[in-house]
Protein backbone atom coordinates (compact mmCIF):
# COMPACT_ATOMS: atom_id res chain seq x y z
CA UNK A 1 0.00 0.00 0.00
CA UNK A 2 2.80 2.43 0.87
CA UNK A 3 4.68 1.48 -2.29
CA UNK A 4 1.61 2.22 -4.41
CA UNK A 5 1.13 5.58 -2.77
CA UNK A 6 4.74 6.77 -2.36
CA UNK A 7 6.84 4.64 -4.70
CA UNK A 8 8.64 1.34 -4.77
CA UNK A 9 11.59 2.70 -2.79
CA UNK A 10 9.43 2.74 0.33
CA UNK A 11 9.55 -1.06 0.53
CA UNK A 12 13.28 -0.90 1.04
CA UNK A 13 12.94 1.79 3.69
CA UNK A 14 10.23 -0.15 5.54
CA UNK A 15 12.73 -3.00 5.88
CA UNK A 16 15.34 -0.48 7.03
CA UNK A 17 13.07 0.78 9.80
CA UNK A 18 11.89 -2.66 10.92
CA UNK A 19 15.41 -4.12 11.00
CA UNK A 20 16.64 -1.01 12.81
CA UNK A 21 13.93 -1.43 15.43
CA UNK A 22 14.94 -5.06 15.91
CA UNK A 23 18.55 -4.30 16.82
CA UNK A 24 18.07 -3.12 20.43
CA UNK A 25 15.79 -6.07 21.16
CA UNK A 26 18.40 -8.51 19.82
CA UNK A 27 21.06 -6.92 22.00
CA UNK A 28 18.73 -7.05 24.99
CA UNK A 29 18.08 -10.74 24.37
CA UNK A 30 21.79 -11.54 24.32
CA UNK A 31 22.88 -9.25 27.14
CA UNK A 32 20.08 -9.32 29.74
CA UNK A 33 20.34 -12.07 32.35
CA UNK A 34 16.67 -11.97 33.43
CA UNK A 35 14.99 -14.83 31.48
CA UNK A 36 11.52 -13.24 31.27
CA UNK A 37 12.87 -9.97 29.88
CA UNK A 38 15.28 -11.77 27.54
CA UNK A 39 12.52 -13.96 26.09
CA UNK A 40 10.21 -10.97 25.72
CA UNK A 41 12.98 -9.12 23.90
CA UNK A 42 13.56 -12.11 21.66
CA UNK A 43 9.87 -12.27 20.75
CA UNK A 44 9.82 -8.58 19.74
CA UNK A 45 13.14 -9.00 17.93
CA UNK A 46 11.75 -11.89 15.86
CA UNK A 47 8.72 -9.86 14.81
CA UNK A 48 10.79 -6.91 13.63
CA UNK A 49 13.80 -8.81 12.26
CA UNK A 50 11.79 -11.21 10.11
CA UNK A 51 9.70 -8.43 8.62
CA UNK A 52 12.19 -8.11 5.77
CA UNK A 53 10.90 -11.17 3.91
CA UNK A 54 7.61 -9.78 2.58
CA UNK A 55 8.85 -6.40 1.34
CA UNK A 56 12.10 -7.85 0.02
CA UNK A 57 10.40 -10.52 -2.06
CA UNK A 58 7.75 -8.07 -3.24
CA UNK A 59 10.52 -5.73 -4.34
CA UNK A 60 12.34 -8.54 -6.14
CA UNK A 61 9.15 -9.63 -7.89
CA UNK A 62 8.47 -6.08 -8.98
CA UNK A 63 11.99 -5.43 -10.29
CA UNK A 64 12.52 -8.77 -12.02
CA UNK A 65 11.50 -9.18 -15.64
CA UNK A 66 8.37 -11.31 -15.89
CA UNK A 67 10.10 -14.37 -17.35
CA UNK A 68 12.84 -14.42 -14.69
CA UNK A 69 10.87 -13.74 -11.51
CA UNK A 70 10.98 -17.34 -10.32
CA UNK A 71 14.73 -17.49 -10.93
CA UNK A 72 15.33 -14.24 -9.03
CA UNK A 73 13.28 -15.55 -6.10
CA UNK A 74 15.15 -18.86 -6.15
CA UNK A 75 18.54 -17.14 -6.20
CA UNK A 76 17.48 -14.89 -3.33
CA UNK A 77 16.38 -17.88 -1.26
CA UNK A 78 19.64 -19.66 -2.07
CA UNK A 79 21.73 -16.71 -0.91
CA UNK A 80 19.63 -16.24 2.24
CA UNK A 81 20.07 -19.89 3.11
CA UNK A 82 23.76 -20.06 2.27
CA UNK A 83 24.54 -17.00 4.37
CA UNK A 84 21.93 -17.42 7.09
CA UNK A 85 22.15 -21.17 7.60
CA UNK A 86 25.68 -21.82 6.36
CA UNK A 87 27.98 -18.89 6.92
CA UNK A 88 26.14 -17.39 9.92
CA UNK A 89 26.39 -20.31 12.35
CA UNK A 90 29.94 -21.02 11.20
CA UNK A 91 30.99 -17.44 11.91
CA UNK A 92 29.30 -17.48 15.34
CA UNK A 93 31.09 -20.72 16.25
CA UNK A 94 34.43 -19.42 15.00
CA UNK A 95 34.03 -16.16 16.94
CA UNK A 96 32.93 -18.04 20.05
CA UNK A 97 36.05 -20.21 19.89
CA UNK A 98 38.18 -17.11 19.35
CA UNK A 99 36.62 -15.35 22.35
CA UNK A 100 36.70 -18.40 24.66
CA UNK A 101 40.09 -17.60 26.27
CA UNK A 102 38.87 -14.12 27.23
CA UNK A 103 35.19 -14.67 28.03
CA UNK A 104 35.05 -18.38 28.93
CA UNK A 105 31.48 -19.69 29.04
CA UNK A 106 30.16 -16.28 27.94
CA UNK A 107 32.02 -16.42 24.61
CA UNK A 108 28.95 -17.57 22.68
CA UNK A 109 26.94 -14.64 24.00
CA UNK A 110 29.52 -12.12 22.81
CA UNK A 111 29.99 -13.87 19.49
CA UNK A 112 26.25 -13.49 18.88
CA UNK A 113 26.43 -9.82 19.90
CA UNK A 114 29.26 -9.24 17.40
CA UNK A 115 27.23 -10.84 14.61
CA UNK A 116 24.11 -8.82 15.50
CA UNK A 117 26.22 -5.67 15.44
CA UNK A 118 26.69 -6.28 11.72
CA UNK A 119 23.05 -5.22 11.27
CA UNK A 120 23.95 -1.58 10.50
CA UNK A 121 25.83 -2.83 7.43
CA UNK A 122 22.59 -4.41 6.17
CA UNK A 123 20.66 -1.28 7.14
CA UNK A 124 22.98 0.80 5.01
CA UNK A 125 22.29 -1.38 1.99
CA UNK A 126 18.51 -1.18 2.43
CA UNK A 127 18.80 2.60 2.75
CA UNK A 128 21.01 2.80 -0.32
CA UNK A 129 18.65 0.59 -2.32
CA UNK A 130 15.81 2.96 -1.39
CA UNK A 131 17.85 5.98 -2.51
CA UNK A 132 18.69 4.37 -5.85
CA UNK A 133 15.11 3.24 -6.42
CA UNK A 134 13.83 6.74 -5.58
CA UNK A 135 16.33 8.24 -8.01
CA UNK A 136 15.20 5.85 -10.74
CA UNK A 137 11.53 6.64 -10.02
CA UNK A 138 12.23 10.38 -10.23
CA UNK A 139 14.11 9.97 -13.51
CA UNK A 140 11.27 7.87 -14.94
CA UNK A 141 8.74 10.51 -13.88
CA UNK A 142 10.81 13.26 -15.55
CA UNK A 143 11.15 11.22 -18.74
CA UNK A 144 7.40 10.60 -18.82
CA UNK A 145 6.59 14.29 -18.35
Amino acid sequence: MLAKRHGLHVQSWVVLVMKGLSLPFALAFYLIDVPAIAIGSYFVYLIFANSYLGPSFALIQHLAPLKTRAMWAAITLLVINLVGLGLGPTMVGWLSDLLKPTFGEESLRYALVIIVMMTPWALYHYWRAGVLLKRAEDQAALAAA
